[in-house]
């Protein structure tokens, strides 16, 4: 363990998260999975289903009632809880050094 690494129940994160309690839905294959935010980061979070789930490898998270969307991927699953990596993008004429987050708001 690297002391710029912080970890959290074992896990090596590069960016801290913050506990939370974020209501949010799952948009996969034309389902919609409803779910908790339960700790969250600019790079990803961890989500509580309400039963197990199979999920594909890529899906949009929708933090709901807030209108934003985020591309995410499945990096782990465990029972109810998933961890979930955002896709950032940088679009052709942002600044170096900006980072933006791909959010499609309706």
């Amino acid at each position: 363990m690297t002391a710029d690494k912080p970890t959290v129940r074992g896990e090596i994160r590069a960016v801290p998260r913050a506990d939370c309690s974020i209501p949010a839905v799952l948009h996969d294959r034309g389902m919609d999975i409803a779910c908790v935010i339960e700790n969250l980061s600019i790079s990803g979070c961890r989500v509580r289903l309400p039963r197990r789930a199979l999920l594909s490898e890529s899906f949009t998270l929708e933090f709901s009632g807030r209108g934003i969307r985020v591309a995410a991927e499945l990096v782990w699953i465990n029972g109810e809880e998933a961890g979930l990596r955002f896709h950032h993008e940088r679009p052709a004429d942002a600044p170096s050094g900006v980072t933006t987050v791909d959010v499609d708001a309706p």
